[in-house]
């Protein structure tokens, strides 16, 4: 069993949060960012406290949480991360996959979520070698492969893969073009294509719904640039297509009604997940409004995208008071442990947050706040909790 700084025992699956009237399944938890481990920036301010961060997930109703791969490296943090803590109360799966702004760890230049090269030019001539790509390509392959045979319960979705235009300064535009699409073949040559995808979209509409509409409608890969042909063991040309009941997430939605509408026409399996960013401006709540109940899902995207004062949404918090207290990053080590699962660190999101987005959204939409929840609730399991192979 695992115990927290003030000693209480935690454990026995999600029955507790489950019991009560509120459930919530963060989406997007990014457990593997440093400041989880008290490193802020290359800089160690306090003690590892993801024990912490769980036990106020827990006492605020979270019930679940998918912890995001970002890397082939963070993929595997987050493997690790979920069987660390698998007797916790929240219960913990993970994605597979490669962000768009580590893509350049095909060609094993270092790339991770937190350390961004801030080379635009060198990372739009970043040339992409064949071999390098193969072999990396083929190493996220047999990853993905590994958990689906040893861990098919945990093992959620392919992601986060997609397009990011906004952060050039992590990758160029022709490497995430290229590798969104390569790990959107292997999610099809993978040994469960019901697999859902774990999607990344921003300021980049018209090519990341051209991308996914290929593969919904089919093709086939005369090419086969990377070889990926030989993973499925055919040696011949690969026919990719969707499996008709594969569901994918285009999650952190920040976009416009009309891109809205765009990727919710793309497929009826297709759903949009809401965070504190996705509720920053006018335009930002009025698509959240806009989202249909039933192909909605919430996330805090933690650490980042919590809801501030400045943002359109905080109005709609009403008479709201968060649970805990927090101090700022370098003042957490000063407090006795015993104190340390009641206080959050400033301008640190946290899955405990859940409820937050939660509350913003059911007052858009004009709904009871628990007819909200459980409707997210089931759109989440159906999507992440349906997927293993009979």
């Amino acid at each position: 069993m695992l115990r927290s700084r003030a000693g209480s025992v935690v454990g026995g699956g999600i029955g507790r949060a489950a019991a009560m009237s509120l459930r919530y399944y963060d989406i997007g938890l990014n457990l593997t960012d440093p400041m989880f481990r008290g490193v802020y920036n290359g800089k160690q301010y306090h003690e590892n406290d993801t024990l912490e961060v769980l036990n106020r997930a827990q006492q605020a109703n979270v019930a679940s949480a998918m912890l995001t791969g970002s890397s082939i490296a963070e993929s595997r943090e987050a493997i690790e991360l979920c069987h660390e803590y698998k007797e916790h109360a929240v219960a913990l799966g993970y994605t597979v996959g490669v962000h768009p702004c580590c893509v350049n760890e095909f060609v094993n230049a270092d790339a991770r979520i937190d350390s961004p090269s801030n080379d635009q030019a060198a990372n739009a001539a970043m040339h992409c070698e064949l071999d390098d790509a193969h072999e990396n390509l083929a190493v996220l392959y047999r990853l993905m492969e590994q958990q689906l045979a040893s861990d098919p319960q945990r093992f959620k979705a392919i992601g986060e893969i997609g397009l990011d235009y906004d952060r050039f300064h992590y990758s160029g535009k022709e490497m995430q073009l290229i590798f969104f699409e390569e790990q959107l073949k292997l999610s099809c040559l993978v040994s469960n294509p019901r697999l859902p995808l774990f999607l990344h979209m921003r300021s980049c509409c018209d090519d990341f719904v051209t991308i996914l509409r290929k593969f919904v409608n089919g093709f086939h890969d005369h090419e086969d640039r990377f070889k990926l042909s030989h993973l499925a063991g055919s040696g011949e040309t690969v026919h990719y297509k969707f499996d008709p009941e594969r569901k994918f997430v285009i999650h952190s939605f920040t976009g416009s009604l009309e891109e809205l509408q765009r990727l919710l026409d793309v497929s009826p399996n297709s759903f949009i997940g809401i965070n504190g960013c996705s509720l920053k401006s006018a335009e930002n709540l009025e698509c959240a409004s806009a989202v249909p109940i039933d192909r909605l899902l919430l996330e805090t995207d933690a650490p980042w995208c919590d809801i501030r004062r400045t943002h359109s949404s905080y109005k709609h918090l009403k008479d709201y008071t968060n649970r805990f207290n927090s101090v700022k990053k370098d003042k957490l080590a000063k407090l006795p442990s015993d104190q340390w699962s009641n206080v959050m660190v400033k301008s640190r999101n946290e899955p405990c947050t859940m409820e937050q987005v939660a509350i913003v959204v059911a007052d858009l939409k004009k709904m009871d706040l628990n007819e909200l929840v459980d409707q997210v609730w089931s759109n989440t399991t159906a999507v992440f909790d349906s997927n293993v192979s009979e």
